[in-house]
């Protein structure tokens, strides 16, 4: 009776074992994805602010140009328009990828969040089946030291003649 117990208890202690490495597993997994993800979208906004760097120098130049000649001529005109429309867009892209990549940010702890306290779970449901585990094997051990104490003194009284 008491080691199907010691069994039982040991089964689902290693279910728990299993378990819980699986969850870790999938904790550093999806952690490592969202990582992965979150830099490419990092070095797509840091591209994007190169490339507004860049047309922002241009933009500079050319304003220095025309201060320095006094003269604007159409084609100025149109080219600062059209940068000044794509620095806008632009602008408002990485807003929203920005906005999105907070969201993700957010999310993703969220669910760190709820993992951690899973894990925390099944290490207290772990402690208390080892503790069980602990007492199963202290109440075998105390029941074959009975049974052996017990069978001597049978023995002995046997041997006595009194039984």
């Amino acid at each position: 009776m008491m080691e199907h117990c010691f069994d039982f208890s040991q089964d689902e202690l290693d279910e728990l074992r299993a378990e819980m490495e699986e969850m870790r597993d999938s904790y550093l997994e999806e952690d490592v994805y969202q990582l992965q993800e979150l830099r490419r979208e990092l070095d797509r906004a840091n591209k994007n602010c190169r490339i507004l760097q860049y047309r922002l120098r241009k933009a500079e130049q050319k304003s220095l140009k025309v201060a320095q000649t006094g003269h604007v001529d159409g084609e100025l005109i149109r080219s600062l328009e059209q940068d000044l429309k794509v620095a806008k867009d632009v602008s408002v892209r990485l807003h929203h990828e920005l906005e999105s990549v907070e969201e993700k940010r957010v999310k993703a702890e969220d669910e760190n969040e709820i993992l951690r306290q899973q894990i925390i779970e099944v290490e207290v449901s772990k402690q208390t089946l080892q503790n069980e585990l602990d007492k199963l094997k202290e109440g075998e051990c105390t029941l074959n030291a009975g049974n052996l104490l017990r069978g001597r003194a049978e023995r002995r009284l046997t041997s006595y003649g009194l039984k």
